[in-house]
This record gives C-alpha cells, structure tokens and sequence, in this order.
C-alpha cells in the first residue's frame, strides 16, 4: 500500500512539474498573430535620411528606396515581410561621405521580423542584411541586423543599430587601411515611407 501511494505521489509531482514548466515556456514565449493589412501587402518604401557611419565617418545617402512583401504571420519573433531590393542613392545624387562619394551594391532579399506591438507600434529588427561599400579605394562588406519599427499611423519604418543588432564589417580590402577595418560595428539609421502596407497589428 505504502509502495503504491509513493508511485501516485511521484506521478503526480512529475506531471504537475510538467504542466508548471509548460505553462512558464507559454508565458515566456507568446505565440503573437501579427495581422498585416492588406495580406499580402507588396510594398514600396523611400528614405531621404539613410546615414551609414563607421568610425565617426558618416556615409549619407540623399535617396534610398527598397521593395517587397508584406503578409500576415504567427509567432514571436515572426517574419511579416520580405525585402527583394534595396538601392542607395541614385546616379544624378550619389551616396557621399568626407572621403568622396560611396557606391553601395545590396545583396538580396533581406527579412522584416516582428517581436512586439504596443499602441499601434510593431517593434523588430530587419536580418541577413548584406551590402558591398566602396569610397575611393575602400571596399568592404557589411552584413547584420538593425533594430526597426513601423508606426501604423504614420505609414514610417524607422531602422537604427544598438547593442544587440549590430552591422559587422567583412572583407575590407587594403585601401581601407587607417579607415574601415573587420570586425567594426558600422551604425546604420533612416526613416523610410511606405506605401502598400496600411497596417501592422500584433494580438
């Protein structure tokens, strides 16, 4: 008898140490349904305030334009878009820094991941970002995340670096000596109007 309540004892601390571990792991990771509207949502976008800086040297881009598609997703973090191309600057007004003008070249696509909603605001982080800089006989590689957010009211997806998503440089050839070196943390921000997409909603 003793025996037997011990084994009912036991099954009943592992199951409900099972139900307090699930029940812990959905609280700490709740599954959002990010609602995009329209779905899908093919989208444009354009910046006049795109500012790549390495080393406290800014490279401002005039223009900066990217394209892709939006669409309703569930999870956290969730992928609600994909970004198929992205220019920076244009022939007749190039991307410019103190050194001379900077011709970036894009690797594409690149990833739009929500994390989280309040009042209207989708905050997340746009990934596998890729592009090759070349200033005079500098050339390098950039490659990351940066932080973003897209305001619903506003229609504005606003990117900017921090600590935990960061743009790492790669491939800096031996014109970048003294300038650029691998394995810098370039700071990248703009403010970009999009039009096709109306609204984000996380619940």
């Amino acid at each position: 008898m003793r025996n037997t309540l011990k084994k009912i004892a036991v099954t009943t601390g592992v199951a409900s140490a099972a139900l307090v571990l699930a029940t812990t792991q959905a609280m700490a990771f709740p599954a959002t349904t990010w609602t995009v509207s329209p779905n899908p949502a093919p989208f444009t976008a354009v910046s006049t305030n795109t500012v790549l800086a390495v080393n406290g040297i800014p490279m401002t881009c005039p223009t900066a334009a990217a394209s892709g598609s939006a669409a309703s997703a569930t999870g956290n973090p969730a992928k609600v878009a994909d970004i198929t191309a992205a220019s920076f600057g244009t022939t007749a007004a190039p991307c410019t820094s103190i050194l001379g003008p900077v011709t970036p070249v894009t690797t594409m696509p690149w990833q739009i991941w929500a994390e989280d909603y309040n009042a209207g605001v989708t905050s997340g982080y746009i990934k596998n970002i890729q592009a090759k800089l070349t200033v005079l006989t500098c050339t390098f590689t950039v490659t990351g995340e940066v932080a973003g957010t897209f305001t619903n009211s506003s229609k504005v997806l606003s990117v900017s670096s921090n600590a935990t998503r960061q743009l790492t440089v790669s491939g800096a050839t031996s014109g970048c000596a003294g300038l650029v070196a691998n394995g810098d943390h370039p700071t990248f921000t703009g403010d970009y109007a999009v039009t096709g997409i109306t609204s984000i909603v996380g619940t």
